[in-house]
C-alpha cells in the first residue's frame, strides 16, 4: 500500500514540510532568546542531552535530505541541480549577511572603530563560502558576541547539497538499497558518539559559544541528510499509522534524557515521527505552496541579529519578551526577504525536465 506521504506528493500536494520548517525556525528563536539573555531554558534544563535549538536544526537537515533528493529524482541534471541550490541559498544569505555586518555590527560597537577594523576581503570570501560573518568585536560583555550566530549551519547545508549531487552522479539514488546501506554505515559511525560531559550536543556548541568538533558536525549533518534521502527513496514502502507515530514520539522523548541513546533515536524514531507529521492529511490538504510566503529561512537568518540588538539596547529584557518581539520583527524581515529576494531568485531556476512519465515527485519546495 502506498504511504500517505507518497500519495500526497503523487497527487501534486505539498506535505507539511513548510509548516515544520517554520516551526523549527521559531524553536531556534525560542532557544536563542534564553541563551542570549543568560536565562536557563526551562525545557533544555530538564532535557540534558540536547537543547530545543539543536533538535530544530536536526529537523531542518532531515527535511532537506528528503526534498533535495526529490529534486534530483525529478530532474537528474548536475548543472540544473546546482543552479537551483545556489538560487535557493545564496540570495537570502548574502542580503542577510550585508544587513548583519553593515547595519547590526556598527549598532553593537563604536561605528568608527568597527569599520576601521572590518576586513572586507574576508567578509567577501565568507559570502562565497557561506560562512558565518566575521567582524571586529561587537556587543562587548554580552553572551555570544556575534552579529549573526545562526548562520554557521548554512555552509553545512550546502555541503549536504554537494553530497546529494555526488550520490546522484554515482547512481546511489537509483539504487535505493545501496543508498540505505551507506546511510546505515554513516549512522552507525556517528550515532555512537557521546558528547563530552557538559556539552549539550557537539554540533550546536557553535551557536556562538565554542567552535568544537567541526568534523563531527558535518558527519552528523550528513547522517541526518542521508536519512531524509532514504525516506524519499522508500516513501512508497513506509506507512505512518497514528499508533506507530505516537510510539515513535514516546520513544524519542524518552531518549532525550540519555546522551547515549539520543543520536540513534534522532536518526530512527525521531525521523519517523517527523515524516509522520509531514504526512498528516489535515495539514497539507487543499494547500498550495506557491500561494504562501515561505518565512522559515528569513526567520532563521534574521532572528539572531534582531535578538542581539534587543538585548543591547533594552538591558534587562526578559527571554519571553525578546522571543515574542523577535518573532514579530523577524517575520517582517522574512516576508520582505521572501517577497523581494528569495522568490524572485527562485523564478530564475532552470525549468525541471521530469525524469518520469508521470508527476510522481509533485512540487519541489527547494
Amino acid at each position: 500500500m502506498t504511504s500517505p506521504l507518497a500519495r500526497a506528493i503523487d497527487h501534486g500536494q505539498q506535505p507539511n514540510f513548510d509548516s515544520l520548517r517554520l516551526f523549527f525556525a521559531c524553536v531556534v528563536v525560542f532557544f536563542h532568546s534564553f541563551l542570549l539573555t543568560r536565562v536557563a531554558d526551562p525545557y533544555a534544563a530538564k532535557i540534558l542531552a540536547i537543547n530545543p535549538g539543536g533538535l530544530a536544526v536536526d529537523g531542518f537537515f532531515l527535511i532537506s535530505g528528503y526534498l533535495i533528493t526529490q529534486s534530483w529524482l525529478a530532474d537528474p541534471s548536475a548543472k540544473r541541480f546546482l543552479a537551483r541550490r545556489v538560487l535557493r541559498l545564496y540570495p537570502g544569505f548574502i542580503v542577510a549577511s550585508l544587513f548583519s555586518v553593515f547595519v547590526v555590527g556598527p549598532l553593537g560597537a563604536d561605528a568608527h572603530a568597527y569599520f576601521a577594523g572590518l576586513d572586507v576581503r574576508r567578509f567577501l570570501r565568507g559570502l562565497v563560502l557561506l560562512h558565518m560573518p566575521e567582524t571586529p568585536p561587537v556587543f562587548a560583555g554580552t553572551t555570544a558576541q556575534l552579529v549573526n550566530g545562526s548562520m554557521w549551519t548554512i555552509s553545512f547545508e550546502f555541503r549536504c547539497y554537494l553530497l546529494a549531487l555526488l550520490c546522484g552522479l554515482a547512481g546511489l539514488f537509483s539504487q535505493r538499497y545501496l543508498l540505505l546501506a551507506l546511510t546505515v554505515a554513516i549512522g552507525i559511525a556517528v550515532g555512537g558518539y557521546v558528547p563530552p560531559a557538559g556539552v549539550a550536543h557537539p554540533q550546536h556548541v557553535l551557536f556562538g559559544i565554542n567552535a568544537l568538533r567541526v568534523s563531527d558536525s558535518i558527519a552528523w549533518f550528513a547522517a541526518l541528510f542521508m536519512v531524509g534521502s532514504c525516506y524519499a527513496r522508500f516513501r512508497d514502502r513506509i506507512g505512518f499509522g497514528p499508533v506507530r507515530a505516537m510510539l515513535a514520539c514516546a520513544m524519542f522523548v524518552a531518549s532525550m534524557f540519555d546522551p547515549v541513546l539520543l543520536r540513534p533515536a534522532v536518526l530512527l524514531v525521531g525521523a519517523y515521527a517527523l515524516f509522520a507529521a509531514a504526512s498528516a492529511p489535515a495539514w497539507w490538504k487543499s494547500r498550495k505552496t506557491d500561494r504562501r510566503a515561505d518565512l522559515s529561512y528569513g526567520i532563521y537568518l534574521y532572528g539572531w541579529p534582531i535578538q542581539k540588538l534587543l538585548t543591547w539596547y533594552v538591558p534587562g529584557i526578559g527571554p519571553w519578551m525578546i522571543f515574542a518581539s523577535t518573532l514579530l520583527a523577524s517575520a517582517g524581515f522574512a516576508f520582505l526577504s521572501w517577497r523581494w529576494i528569495e522568490k524572485p531568485a527562485l523564478k530564475l531556476k532552470p525549468a525541471t525536465r521530469l525524469a518520469f512519465p508521470r508527476p510522481c515527485n509533485g512540487p519541489i519546495a527547494e
